[in-house]
């Protein structure tokens, strides 16, 4: 485990006990602990070349828009901020891409993906 001088983690560290630089699988966990996690559906899993993959498969929000008739709701800028800057506090080398999130087509089996990498 690297610390940071002066052994300082932030608040999410701490509350779930992650080493500083704990990586892609302290993000992983971390999703999960989220409110998020106890509002929709999501899953994460690793690709074979390392990168971890979060999808919102089931998204409350979203699911509400379809079920009035309306268009996903574009939440990708906002998307890009919340998950770059989540990650960027586990882990401050994890590089965050959006896969796709709306107003981009998705598939049926999620409405948002993010893909998670270390330079």
């Amino acid at each position: 485990m690297t610390e940071k001088s002066g052994g300082n983690q932030n608040p999410i560290d701490r509350k779930i006990r992650l080493p500083v630089f704990f990586s892609k699988l302290g993000l992983a966990r971390a999703l999960h602990f989220r409110v998020y996690a106890r509002l929709n559906t999501q899953r994460t899993y690793f690709e074979e070349d390392g990168a971890l993959v979060f999808e919102m498969n089931v998204c409350r929000v979203q699911a509400a828009r379809r079920k009035k008739g309306l268009d996903d709701y574009p939440c990708k800028s906002a998307g890009l901020v919340e998950y770059s800057y989540f990650a960027n506090g586990i882990d401050s080398r994890i590089r965050t891409e959006c896969i796709g999130c709306p107003p981009d087509p998705h598939p049926e089996d999620w409405f948002c993906a993010w893909r998670f990498t270390l330079p």
